[in-house]
């Protein structure tokens, strides 16, 4: 049987003769590995603990829920002296800052600052902020002021983090998802497992085959059930990330407000209602789908395109844009109105 895998969704559950799978929970969110190799099951249990050590070494140093986090330890420090960092926290901070360069900081790994400003959390009073509150917050969101310095005397990769002002803060949560998938991958790979899916939260990697054939994931249709998908492909050996305004979000007076931020006005981005990128690493696909979903429509698929990936977006007029690679192996159907 060929499963199909709907994004930022539980996958399908494995039997005889099918792929094997676990799921913990990690990060705030369910982790996903599925094996399609035909694995004993002492090579099983040794592969699935590698892939998941990945993300539960992410959720000690890089969760800034943990206040005694490396992560969050630089947080509490803005704009104090700089902070010694651990080499895995070095790296990501260094592709978060990457990613924002690359995308004329559509992409901004300072967003977290604005935590608490606009709540879409279950259980939180939903209300839109004043002006003066977004105006306020909106000062503290840019990652120029973020200083990443090595000493060229450590060959350990660890590195002294600094934010420039008081108040700000790093979210590595759009990105660190994707570096985890990536490095779960090359965990597999590095104990030949060739065929392959790991999933966290909306971000995935599809390796090798799955029976034969690529894998086949769904794109989630943005205003459709959570089950339905209005779009299906082939994937093989490429990052997979979706976002999409559904996932948090409230609606007042009419005007849906959800949680994907255009750093650059510090509310909610009006282009998109979801956005899909492909891309070689988990890492890129990551940042490229929240600013691909910023930029919009035909900028997008521009953006994500000049950056080597590829991309599906749903715009906010519910028109779907995609890049022409992908053409040959997408079955699209009109997305919910």
């Amino acid at each position: 049987m060929r499963s199909t895998f709907l994004a930022a969704l539980a996958v399908a559950t494995a039997a005889a003769g099918e792929p094997a799978k676990q799921e913990r929970e990690l990060m705030h969110t369910t982790v996903t590995v599925v094996i399609a190799d035909p694995l004993p099951d002492a090579g099983l249990a040794k592969a699935f603990d590698a892939a998941f050590a990945v993300f539960a070494d992410i959720d000690e140093s890089m969760n800034e829920w943990k206040s005694g986090s490396a992560l969050g330890l630089i947080n509490a420090q803005a704009g104090g002296d700089p902070v010694p960092a651990p080499p895995n926290l070095c790296a990501v901070i260094k592709l978060s800052l990457d990613g924002a360069k690359r995308t004329n900081g559509l992409f901004d790994p300072t967003w977290a600052a604005l935590r608490g400003l606009w709540k879409f959390g279950d259980g939180e009073a939903h209300a839109v902020p004043s002006d003066d509150e977004v105006k306020r917050v909106c000062a503290l969101i840019d990652y120029r002021k973020v200083a990443l310095a090595v000493d060229p005397k450590k060959k350990d990769g660890s590195c002294t983090v600094r934010l420039e002002t008081p108040g700000m803060k790093l979210g590595l949560g759009g990105v660190v998802k994707g570096w985890g998938v990536d490095r779960a991958a090359a965990a597999l790979r590095a104990l030949k497992v060739k065929n392959f899916f790991i999933q966290a939260g909306g971000d995935l990697y599809f390796g090798g085959k799955n029976g034969g054939r690529p894998w086949r994931a769904g794109i989630r249709d943005p205003r459709g059930p959570p089950e339905k998908s209005f779009a299906l492909l082939e994937v093989q050996d490429r990052a997979f990330s979706t976002s999409g305004d559904y996932e948090h979000f409230f609606v007042e007076n009419g005007v849906r407000y959800h949680h994907i931020i255009d750093p650059r006005t510090c509310r909610p981005a009006p282009a998109s209602r979801s956005v899909t990128v492909l891309a070689k690493s988990g890492t890129e696909a990551e940042f490229l789908t929240k600013a691909a979903f910023i930029a919009g429509g035909n900028d997008g698929i521009a953006l994500a395109e000049r950056l080597g990936a590829t991309a599906v977006i749903v715009d906010a007029n519910n028109e779907v844009h995609l890049s022409r690679a992908l053409a040959p192996r997408i079955e699209l159907s009109p997305p919910s109105p």
